[in-house]
């Protein structure tokens, strides 16, 4: 299931810079906007709960505050702010916990006690 959320994960970062160039041609509704923070919110979660960051208090706080963040600024807390900075630092916040996820258990495999708990074919 992680890995499948990975790969949905890649193809969403890979689509959304061109969403974003298009989406002024689109006009999109905020309702549409939102639907794209539940799906990027949910995906990530997904991936990140599901791999061995999941158990990382650190990780789990940055992609909750990312998460928060990008939706009270689309809910117009921030005001004055403009909503496209506050936006983009959500998801930015969102997008870094989600690397430092992936690189847990990586520094050293075998000392980690995460990837301990793995089958040895799990780990390639």
């Amino acid at each position: 299931m992680a890995a499948c959320a990975a790969a949905w994960c890649g193809v969403h970062c890979a689509l959304t810079p061109l969403l974003v160039a298009v989406a002024p041609a689109l006009a999109l509704s905020e309702g549409v906007e939102r639907g794209f923070l539940v799906g990027t919110v949910v995906l990530g979660a997904v991936m990140l709960f599901l791999g061995p960051a999941g158990r990382n208090a650190i990780v789990r706080l940055a992609f909750a505050g990312g998460a928060v963040l990008w939706a009270i600024s689309l809910a117009g807390w921030l005001e004055p702010l403009p909503e496209t900075a506050t936006s983009t630092a959500g998801s930015l916040v969102l997008a870094g916990a989600l690397l430092q996820g992936a690189r847990v258990c990586q520094a050293d495999a075998r000392a980690c006690a995460v990837c301990d708990d793995e089958p040895a074919d799990a780990r390639g």
